[in-house]
């Protein structure tokens, strides 16, 4: 059998992208004699009555629109306009399938990072209580990897459930990738945990991964939103020792948002995403009318890789921002105010990566933001929005959701997972 992965095509039994979803495309608007208002759905009510109302003062009904300046809102797309991340539930997937297809020694350079040569901080300990060498978990990746690749580099990608479940190097392989995973969030932060999760697609075709982010897609909307372990066998300990992670697998999509984007564009403003997941695989969910979506593709904006040969590198496109904190601001600027001369009507938050997008533009009329565990730095816009709750025109306004549904609720509070009373910031 070959010792490392070979280039390969997936599939899925799907057609073309195999059955890839239509792609939207904007089109012209004849005003009706009444304008369109949001479905009631499940927005908390004070928080569709705010977006509606500024919806109204500054779309084509209204006498503040600008047509040579088309208003637009932000939006994030991860925990925003669906529950769950994309690019995660793409990470999840790749694991669960080993839908990697690089050479070990290429496969090396993605793992490697200037993470301390010191043991890691608690809580990443072995299953045992003992510290963890992140140069020696980056060695037991790399022969799980490697012995992965000399028993299946020969079949078609992504591989089988079956094939794999039983397989140790394949359980510890799992297993220690989402324990570096978290390991770099906490050691580095989560802008360079999602850089090194997205050159991981480093060897795929967009052929390849638009078919798998379809698959991905449709395992996550099709798994219960539960935590998931994945721990090593005891006999394959390596170096490091054998060690465990869990994680929350969790996707669903958002009908309030659907119904948002469909109402903006009918009042002429504009919906931009602006996502820290590969700009290519959001689309694909963003762009769909099977998904209900339905954005214009030129309005979506996510992280991009360079390409040699139609084959995607582990480098990021140059001179494009990398869109988590202020690159997601400098998107904004460079692609869609350098065109329109105005900053967002209304941004939309919900990734951990938006604290600098909502204090960029004052002039911002609404910043809506989902209820939900963040970052310390969007802490302290979720806490201004609750303060902002008895205010009749908030600037900054919460809406809330059920976890373990994967629902919105119509309140601004959310009921966290593994809880059941809703809970504000």
């Amino acid at each position: 059998m070959p010792s490392s992965l070979t280039r390969r095509s997936f599939s899925f039994g799907l057609t073309g992208l195999l059955a890839a979803p239509a792609f939207a495309r904007a089109s012209s608007f004849t005003p009706a004699e009444t304008p369109p208002m949001l479905e009631t759905l499940k927005w908390a009510p004070k928080t569709r009555t705010r977006v509606q109302a500024v919806i109204t003062e500054y779309g084509q009904y209204s006498e503040k629109y600008d047509q040579t300046h088309r208003p637009y809102a932000v939006f994030d797309w991860d925990e925003t306009a669906i529950v769950g991340n994309v690019q995660e539930t793409l990470f999840h997937y790749m694991l669960a399938h080993f839908s990697f297809l690089l050479p070990a020694h290429e496969f090396r350079h993605l793992i490697h990072t200037h993470m301390p040569e010191k043991a890691l901080p608690a809580p990443f300990t072995t299953l045992d209580g003992k510290p963890v060498s992140q140069p020696l978990l980056v060695e037991d990746i790399l022969e799980d990897y490697r012995a992965l690749a000399a028993r299946y580099g020969h079949l078609p990608h992504p591989l089988s459930l079956e094939a794999l479940d039983k397989d140790p190097a394949y359980q510890a392989f799992r297993a220690r990738m989402i324990f570096y995973y978290h390991s770099l969030r906490a050691v580095h932060g989560g802008e360079e945990a999602q850089r090194w999760m997205i050159r991981l697609l480093a060897g795929q075709t967009i052929t390849d991964v638009l078919a798998m982010t379809r698959a991905a897609n449709e395992w996550g909307l099709g798994q219960s939103i539960t935590p998931i372990t994945w721990r090593c066998p005891p006999d394959r300990a390596g170096k490091s020792g054998a060690v465990e992670a869990t994680f929350v697998q969790a996707l669903r999509l958002t009908p309030e948002m659907a119904d948002l984007f469909q109402i903006l564009q009918e009042h002429g403003i504009d919906p931009v995403i602006c996502t820290s997941s590969l700009e290519d695989c959001t689309a694909f969910f963003a762009t769909s009318a099977e998904y209900g979506y339905n954005i214009p593709r030129e309005h979506v904006y996510g992280a991009r890789l360079d390409e040699h040969k139609k084959v995607l590198l582990s480098t990021e496109t140059a001179k494009y921002p990398f869109p988590y904190g202020s690159g997601k601001t400098a998107i904004i600027h460079k692609y869609v105010i350098a065109k329109r001369k105005r900053p967002p009507l209304m941004i939309f938050a919900g990734e951990e990566s938006s604290a600098h997008l909502l204090s960029a533009f004052p002039e911002t009329a609404l910043c809506c933001l989902i209820n939900r565990k963040q970052s310390d730095s969007m802490t302290p816009f979720l806490k201004e929005a609750s303060s902002q709750r008895s205010s009749a025109t908030p600037r900054l306004v919460l809406q809330g959701r059920d976890e373990n549904t994967g629902e919105w609720i119509p309140e601004e509070a959310s009921i966290f997972l593994g809880e059941t009373k809703p809970r504000l910031p």
